[in-house]
């Protein structure tokens, strides 16, 4: 059942579907269930868009599947957190296209069906597309480029708020029926509470690494802040000794290289101390979150750092050598993947410990294949120590290289 909200050209209508339609299957809806709780597997904005497509494409029969996120459409710096400034739509994750433009496809507020979606908040269906009283640009992309039909959106909304929009397409004559919608609501209800979870996740991160940035800078003042000023005390005296011509020049030359001895001992102690905090697998975390950081600084790709399970002790061998992991796959997506977020994940597990690295980006390239030089050494120097590492292109897009390391 349906509600039409507005009438375009011929015979196209474009409705929101009412709240009381119902028609699905005890069966469908609780496998729109189980999707729906896969998709807290990864709590990454991009990893579950493209969890969220995977598991509609297999849910119900239609031929695209899309799914967008809300972000903002203002001239403010990006990333901006005003919340009034996020009235856009970006496609993340699209399966069935045709062609290279959906991808990425921006829809504001009221521009086609998803655009209804986030001004209504409910779900809008488009029977006949080619005649729908949207922008003609849109309209020839969907049905030109895209050969689509019939277009249903589905709001993904988590406290009163639409977060996203699934969207799905048919090819052929009719439209998505209510028993479809309905099982698709139900996935996307399980899709705005994990992109809930994944902003909070990643406002957890910033706080954990504003806290090590401050305890950084307090243990180099506690430590140094004094030291340095003793070095300038000594070396005024040591200027007005050389200025006056006093015999003392010399102890006070002498006292100010015994300071700065002293200075780089404490520095060097320091660096030690806070390269290896006491906390277990502390200091690999910490070195993982500033490659990532710095690798978004330099090429303007998302990254995030997830650390799972319960922290073990690892050797310097070990530690070293997963490091030099990451930058190796951060490089190669840098190079490569054309990737619009990449997830870094170190996961300790009974006697091992895993480090995966996952982009959304193109995938493997000819002639690459996961047998690259830097790569190709790293994976012997894995083999060595009783592990091993792989390349390997996922499903949906982008690829992932996962290292397992024994502990022991």
């Amino acid at each position: 059942m349906t509600r039409g909200v507005a009438v375009g050209r011929g015979s196209a209508q474009v409705a929101v579907v009412a709240p009381g339609a119902r028609g699905a299957e005890p069966g469908l809806l609780r496998r729109a269930d189980a999707a729906g709780q896969r998709l807290f597997r990864e709590l990454v904005v991009s990893r579950i868009a493209w969890s969220a497509v995977s598991e509609a494409s297999r849910l119900v029969a239609v031929d695209v599947v899309a799914f967008s996120v809300r972000v903002a459409g203002c001239d403010h710096p990006q990333p901006c957190h005003l919340h009034h400034c996020h009235d856009h739509l970006e496609v993340r994750a699209v399966l069935g296209n045709r062609g290279p433009r959906l991808p990425g496809l921006r829809l504001a507020d009221g521009e086609g069906v998803g655009g209804r979606v986030l001004r209504t908040g409910a779900p809008v269906a488009v029977r006949a597309y080619g005649m729908a009283p949207f922008d003609p640009d849109l309209v020839a992309l969907v049905t030109e480029e895209e050969g689509i039909r019939s277009v249903v959106g589905v709001p993904v909304s988590f406290g009163g708020e639409v977060r996203g929009v699934l969207h799905a397409g048919l090819r052929h004559g009719g439209g998505v029926g209510p028993a479809a919608v309905e099982a698709l609501s139900r996935l996307c209800t399980y899709a705005g509470a994990a992109m809930a979870a994944a902003r909070d996740r990643a406002r957890v991160e910033e706080v954990a690494a504003l806290r090590e940035r401050r305890r950084l800078a307090r243990a180099l003042h506690d430590e140094f802040g004094q030291r340095l000023f003793g070095i300038g005390v000594t070396g005024g005296l040591a200027r007005e000794s050389a200025a006056a011509g006093r015999p003392d020049l010399v102890a006070h030359l002498a006292g100010l290289e015994r300071q700065i001895a002293g200075a780089s001992a404490a520095l060097r102690a320091t660096l030690r101390a806070l390269d290896r905090p006491s906390a277990p697998a502390g200091a690999l975390a910490v070195k993982l979150r500033e490659d990532a950081a710095a690798f978004s600084a330099r090429t303007g790709v998302a990254s995030h750092l997830l650390v799972l399970g319960e922290p073990a002790p690892i050797d310097e061998a070990r530690e070293d050598l997963l490091v030099r992991v990451v930058q190796e796959g951060l490089r190669n997506v840098e190079r490569h993947a054309r990737a619009h977020e990449v997830v870094v994940t170190l996961a300790f597990g009974r006697g091992t410990v895993e480090l995966v690295v996952q982009d959304d980006g193109a995938g493997l390239s000819p002639g690459i294949g996961g047998n690259g030089v830097g790569l190709g050494m790293l994976r012997e120097e894995v083999g060595r120590l009783g592990g091993d590492a792989r390349l390997a292109r996922n499903e949906d897009a982008g690829c992932t290289l996962r290292t397992r390391l024994p502990l022991g």
